[in-house]
C-alpha cells in the first residue's frame, strides 16, 4: 500500500502535488494548517472542497503559536493593520530587489518547518511507509529558501534521523516554474477555478470559487502563468 500526506494551501502548487499524488498513490490525506493568516478562511475552505470533490480525507490543524511568532515578525500575513504588498505588473516578478522585500513581507517564521516536521510526526505514526508531498518549486525557490530542493534534501536527512517509519518527503515540481505547473493542472483536469493563490479572498462565487485579488504577488504569478502557458485562466478575479 502506498500512501501520501499532501501539504495542502489551496494554491497552484499544492493543487498539482494533490493531482500528481492522485496518479501513484492508494490512500491520500490533505494536510492544511491554520496560524491566524488572512489565508485562514480561504485554506480551511478549499482544503473541504477538494475533499468533498475527490472524495478524500483531510485534516486541519490549528497552530495558534504560529501566529503569535507571526506577529512578532511582522508579517503582513498576520497582522490585520498591516496591507499586504503588491506587484504592480508580470515584469516586477522578475526584480529580485523587489521580490526579496515582498516575500519578507509576508514571511512566517519557519513556517515550512514546522509543517514539514507535523506532517512527519503524523507520518510516523502511521502502519504503513508514507510520503509527504510539498509544493516546493523553481519559481519561489528564488526568493524563498524553503522552496528549494536543497530544503527538501535536508528536511528528509533529519526526518531519517527523527522517525521510525519509512517517510520521505517528495516535491514532484521542484524543477518547474508556476507555467509548468499550470500546463501540469490543466493536462490533468484540475479544478483550477476552486483554488485559490490570492494572500486576501474576501468574495467567493455562488459556485463556491474564490474571487482572487489580482493584485498580491501571488496573484501576479498566478494570472501570469496561464499567459505564459496561453492557457485560459479559469480563475475568478475582481
Amino acid at each position: 500500500m502506498k500512501k501520501a500526506i499532501v501539504l495542502f494551501s489551496g494554491g497552484l502548487d499544492s493543487t498539482a502535488c494533490l493531482y500528481w499524488a492522485l496518479q501513484k498513490y492508494d490512500e491520500i490525506l490533505l494536510l492544511s494548517f491554520l496560524y491566524g493568516s488572512k489565508e485562514d478562511q480561504t485554506i480551511n475552505k478549499i482544503s473541504k472542497t477538494f475533499s468533498s470533490l475527490l472524495s478524500i480525507k483531510s485534516k486541519i490543524i490549528h497552530l495558534p503559536f504560529l501566529e503569535e511568532f507571526s506577529q512578532q515578525a511582522g508579517s503582513s500575513l498576520t497582522q490585520v493593520e498591516k496591507k499586504l504588498p503588491k506587484i504592480e505588473s508580470f515584469e516586477q516578478l522578475d526584480e529580485e530587489e523587489l521580490t526579496q522585500l515582498t516575500a519578507k513581507e509576508v514571511w512566517v517564521p519557519g513556517r515550512n518547518i514546522l509543517f514539514l516536521s507535523i506532517a512527519a510526526s503524523l507520518a510516523d505514526s502511521s502502519e504503513v511507509p508514507t510520503d509527504i508531498i510539498f509544493g516546493a518549486n523553481q519559481e519561489e525557490g528564488t526568493t524563498f529558501p524553503d522552496n528549494t530542493l536543497d530544503f527538501v534534501n535536508r528536511m528528509n536527512n533529519a526526518i531519517e534521523l527523527g522517525c521510525l517509519n519509512q517517510i520521505k518527503v517528495q516535491a514532484p515540481f521542484h524543477d518547474s516554474d508556476k507555467k509548468g505547473i499550470a500546463i501540469f493542472l490543466c493536462e490533468n483536469k484540475a479544478e483550477i477555478g476552486f483554488s485559490s493563490s490570492c494572500y486576501q479572498v474576501v468574495e467567493w462565487t455562488k459556485e463556491g470559487k474564490p474571487v482572487h485579488c489580482g493584485t498580491c504577488e501571488s496573484c501576479q504569478r498566478r494570472r501570469r502563468s496561464f499567459v505564459q502557458a496561453n492557457i485560459d485562466d479559469p480563475t475568478v478575479y475582481k
